[in-house]
């Protein structure tokens, strides 16, 4: 009885199955706040009634809240319920894997014959025992005593990661964001996740994962690489998502994809607003692109990662600039702020695994979506006026001393 209800806190019973993935114009999820292992909504958090609904869409006989938010939704019961209902493939790109209820349901699946692969951080799988600090997860171990393919893969230079965390399930749904498949992300962080069933993003993460497996090593080979000299990433062949006389993909992907030119270029064409969350915010380009557009008169707020802001000049730079910025530490102080996305004018999102920073640019495997969509916009905003107002200006000690000349 207990797992039905739990159950109900992440999608919407069978009896709504069906609803179109139309962007939230037909369809409205209502939070079942209050059940068992609920997160409790926030007092903070906008009328809901007042957006626009928010994405659903549909996957053998569920209706699966498209953007969901570790803050309310129990972002790990959406994932053992569409693997649950995966049928034939399973194709997944981790940077980790701490949750055991994820891992016993992908055991389900293969069980049932599933054809399951994985794309693992290597840095996740150091040569230490199991069970000992450092070494790989039990989860991961779970996985590979099965017989789950797994290929590591190693970022570029000497501390590039495979950074990703999305799961392709059957060809014809994709969960990608910045949700970690830990306890800590599911229980302390703020995260975010996003379920899609758009056939144009799903072939590009599909082609992505294609390439990552080919650059991949199985777990035992003694040839593990370096890194560098990956080539590019699969890239959108169109640029659908327009934006203030821009143009722009629906989903990039790094090493060297293009992400921050990007970024920059959709922040120079800011008039109204722009909203960062950002765990990681160590771009200098990005940086000055945020306070141009704050000294050409436009409202911007940022906010960070308290354990991150210490380390970082370019959050330093946007202080100095007087830009509005305020630290998280997390759903109770013992977590993290770990968002990556941005808004600009309340008309374009960027969000996914993609931290603003040279590593991400340059030598991580990482992806953003990007959209114009009503329904998207409106979950991010109220996501971002939660944690916004539960965030607090940086005491001096929180910033980094600046670096000399």
């Amino acid at each position: 009885m207990g797992g039905a209800l739990v159950l109900l806190l992440a999608v919407i019973p069978s009896s709504q199955a069906g609803l179109p993935d139309d962007g939230g114009s037909s369809a409205f999820f209502v939070p079942l706040a209050g059940l068992a292992g609920a997160h409790p909504a926030s007092p903070a958090a906008p009328d809901i009634a007042s957006r626009p609904a928010v994405p659903v869409v549909a996957f053998r006989g569920l209706s699966i809240k498209g953007v969901q938010f570790s803050r309310s939704d129990r972002i790990s019961v959406s994932l053992v319920a569409a693997i649950d209902r995966t049928e034939k493939t399973l194709l997944l790109s981790l940077y980790d894997l701490r949750l055991s209820e994820v891992a016993e349901a992908l055991l389900r699946a293969k069980a049932r014959g599933v054809d399951i692969r994985l794309v693992y951080d290597k840095g996740h799988v150091p040569l230490a025992e199991p069970g000992v600090s450092g070494g790989p997860s039990p989860e991961y171990q779970l996985l590979l005593g099965a017989g789950v393919p797994i290929r590591l893969l190693k970022g570029g230079s000497s501390f590039g990661i495979m950074h990703h965390k999305y799961a392709v399930f059957d060809g014809e749904l994709l969960m990608t964001g910045s949700f970690n498949w830990t306890r800590a992300a599911d229980d302390r962080n703020f995260e975010n996740a996003v379920f899609t069933k758009d056939p144009a993003v799903i072939d590009g993460f599909t082609r992505n994962w294609d390439w990552m497996w080919a650059l991949g090593r199985s777990p035992d080979a003694t040839d593990q690489p370096a890194g560098d000299g990956f080539g590019s990433p699969p890239s959108d062949p169109l640029k659908p998502v327009s934006f203030a006389g821009g143009k722009y993909p629906r989903y990039v992907f790094s090493p060297q994809g293009g992400v921050a030119d990007i970024l920059v270029d959709a922040l120079g064409r800011a008039k109204r607003s722009i909203d960062v969350a950002m765990f990681s915010f160590y771009s200098q380009d990005v940086a000055d692109a945020v306070i141009a557009a704050a000294k050409r008169g436009v409202p911007v707020r940022v906010v960070s990662d308290a354990s991150q802001s210490r380390r970082s000049q370019a959050i330093l730079s946007l202080s100095k600039a007087d830009v509005e910025l305020r630290l998280s530490s997390g759903r109770d102080g013992t977590g993290v702020l770990h968002h990556k996305y941005m808004i600009i004018d309340g008309a374009f999102l960027v969000s996914g695994s993609y931290n603003f920073s040279q590593n991400a640019e340059l030598y991580n495997f990482e992806n953003d979506l990007i959209t114009a969509g009503r329904g998207e916009l409106a979950a991010f905003g109220g996501e971002f006026a939660v944690i916004w107002k539960q965030a607090h200006a940086p005491e001096p000690s929180e910033l980094p001393v600046p670096k000399s000349l």
